[in-house]
Formats: structure tokens, sequence, C-alpha cells
């Protein structure tokens, strides 16, 4: 009870303004001057504060009734781009609103709208543009008009409609293709796993109890005087998953991180355009089995994460997240150690494909190979088309 009462005070001494305090205050000292010196003018002058501040108060005890939308075009957008937030609002009341001024937070930004009037049952509409937007998913609103007197004494905030999410997606470059030697077929590749049910055949064996029957090859089997069934080789979609690195102390400033983050946004826009499923791993952002615009949005999400673990363990967890992975692109800052990154692709399974990209910012673009894997380093975004295109 007593915090509900604290906040409704505080709630009171919020809505006079600070020149509304000024009146105030003017009138309390005036009053109180008039009372020790017996000056009738004084008094007048305390009086008069008091009464201007009592008229304000009917203008913010009028009902506003506001039916409001907040539109963003677009939905999504790029860091760095421009979005139109557009607010529509419709005025339910019995009174009209003479040119209502209203807030709209974008992220950790505030912009104002100033509203055309509003009589009764109309509808307006108002758009403002906000840009060098930075990567993230930043809350656009709830849009918050402003009930205030003519004279500015007394304010108070009104809330209109709810808050949308806008999706600022990392800055990104055409990447033709992930490199040589993928095949791209939608009935799955064949790997060196073999399976008892699957589209490619591989070899028969002697039947065991508890093969399924529907694989027993009855020609050979009267052939050969015993049961012989068929064996497959395992046939999976070209599937890739990208993991970014989310600890901190991979990058040495917060370019490096975003640098990452616009690799592996261009990685996965190349994967889906090649009709490969895709997966996002970066910390406890991951993102599987779901349309690739989706995936492409977690890329709005990550960040670093001071208890994301070691480099190896999060490598591995991307693994369990998508055991179909048929291409791991592992994007890492320019301060991980080369030995983790060795030790890490070393224990990876063989018939999965490495490449390993290090963003840092201002190194020199290279490729080697090492321990079987490529890998990258990329100092520009626009460096990543032409280094993908020359691995293996």
């Amino acid at each position: 009870m007593l915090s509900r009462a604290l906040a409704r005070l505080w709630a009171g001494v919020r809505t006079v303004t600070p020149t509304g305090r000024a009146v105030l205050l003017l009138g309390i000292l005036a009053y109180a001057a008039s009372t020790l010196w017996g000056l009738v003018e004084l008094r007048l002058v305390g009086v008069t504060c008091v009464g201007i501040l009592l008229a304000a108060l009917p203008w913010l005890l009028l009902p506003m009734h506001v039916d409001a939308d907040l539109r963003l075009r677009p939905p999504r957008t790029t860091a760095g781009e421009a979005v139109e937030v557009a607010l529509t609002a419709t005025n339910r009341g019995s009174l009209p609103l003479w040119q209502p001024l209203v807030r709209v937070p974008v992220g950790d930004r505030t912009t104002w709208v100033r509203m055309p009037s509003l009589g009764r049952g109309a509808r307006e509409r108002a758009t403002v543009t906000v840009d060098g937007l930075v990567r993230g998913v930043l809350p656009v609103g709830p849009a918050t008009a402003v009930r205030a007197d003519p004279l500015g004494l007394l304010h108070r905030p009104v809330r209109w409609g709810d808050a949308r999410e806008l999706f600022v997606r990392p800055v990104m470059v055409l990447v033709p293709s992930l490199g040589s030697g993928q095949a791209r077929d939608l009935e799955g590749t064949p790997s060196d796993r073999v399976s008892m049910s699957d589209l490619a055949f591989h070899a028969l064996r002697e039947y065991v109890p508890g093969d399924d029957l529907r694989h027993v090859h009855w020609r050979s089997s009267a052939r050969a005087g015993e049961l012989l069934v068929r064996q497959y080789h395992d046939t999976r979609r070209n599937h890739a998953t990208v993991v970014v690195d989310a600890d901190p102390a991979s990058y040495p400033t917060p370019e490096g991180f975003e640098l990452a983050a616009s690799v592996a946004a261009s990685l996965l826009v190349c994967a889906a355009r090649e009709e490969y499923d895709v997966s996002l791993a970066c910390g406890s952002v991951q993102s599987t089995a779901l349309p690739a615009p989706t995936v492409l949005d977690a890329t709005c999400r990550i960040a670093p994460e001071p208890d994301a673990g070691p480099w190896a363990e999060q490598v591995l967890s991307a693994l369990r997240l998508a055991p179909e992975t048929s291409v791991l692109l592992l994007v890492t800052g320019g301060a991980t150690d080369p030995e983790a990154l060795a030790r890490t692709t070393a224990t990876l399974p063989a018939d999965v494909r490495v490449v390993v990209l290090r963003a840092a910012p201002g190194e020199a673009a290279g490729l080697v190979r090492l321990h079987g894997h490529d890998t990258v380093t990329v100092g520009r975004l626009g460096e990543l088309p032409g280094l993908m295109a020359a691995a293996s």
C-alpha cells in the first residue's frame, strides 16, 4: 500500500512541468512574504499563481479516447538504412483534439510527431522517418500523447496503442556461392554413413533378427540359400549451419562482432539461395528448422555473451542443434587463438565440410588451409565473396 501511495505521489509530482513548479514556488513565496510583511500586492501575486495552476487542471482531466495504430515501412531493414514510422489515430472521444503532440520511441531514440487536429470521429495519419539505425531488434512505441495546458504548466502522458518490433539486420553482401565441391540435390547427397532405410543403395548383408523384412532381397537370398537384406547410404539434404563465436574475448572491438554478424548473415542468405536448409547458433540464440527469413531475423538478436563458454563447446552445441549439418561455417573474431581453432576443427565429423572465418577489421584478407579445413580472414565485408569463391 505504501509503495502504491508513493507511486501515485510521484506521478502527481511529474505532472507539474518545470515551468509549473516555478509558478507554484513563486506563489508560495509571494504569499508567505505578504503574510510576513503585510503586503497585499504579494498576496495577489500568490493567489494569481495558484489560480493559474488550478485553471490548467481541466486540460488534463478532459477525457481522451483515441484508437492508434503504428505501422513500420518496411518492418525489416538493414543497419544504416531508414524506416518510415506511420501513426494513424482515430478520435473516439466526444471532444476534438487540437494538434496533439505524440512521442514515439524507436529503440533508445525518441521522435516527436505533431498530429493534425482530430475532430470527433476523425482519423488522421502522420509519418516520421528514422535513419541511421543500428543492428538489433528495436522496440518502436508505444506512442504517447502529451496532454498539456496552453501555458505548459501541467502535462500528462497518455498511451496510444501498442509497441512494435523493428528488425534491423546486419549489413550484407552478395556471396555468389559457398565454395566449390558442394552438390545441390533436393533429394539428398550420399554420405559415408550406412543406413537401413534411405535412397542410395549400398550393399547386401546377412539378415539379423529384428531387421525389417521389407528390405530382404529375395532373389539374392534364394541364390545364396540365406536371407540377405539391403543396406543403403545415408543421404541428407544439404544443410548449412553458421556458428558465430559469442565469446566477447574473441573480438577486440565492437566493430569486430558487427563484422562477424554481417559475415554470418551474408552466408545464410547465400545458403538459402542455393537451396540449403539453414541453421544459426550464437550463444543463447539458436535457430533451426525454420524458414530462412526467420533464421536471418535471428542475426538481429545475436550479441557477445560473457558466459558463452569455450569455442569448442559452442560448436558442439550447434552440431547437436542441427545434427544433419553438411556444411559448417564457423565465424569468430580476430583475437581467437589459432590453436583453439585447430583443436576444435580436428574433432569434427569427417563428412562435414568446415570453413572457419575470422572477422578481423583492418587485417589483410587471407585464405589458408589448416588441418584439412579452410581458414578465411575477412578484414572488410566486401572481401567475403571473393574469399568464399576461392575456398575449396
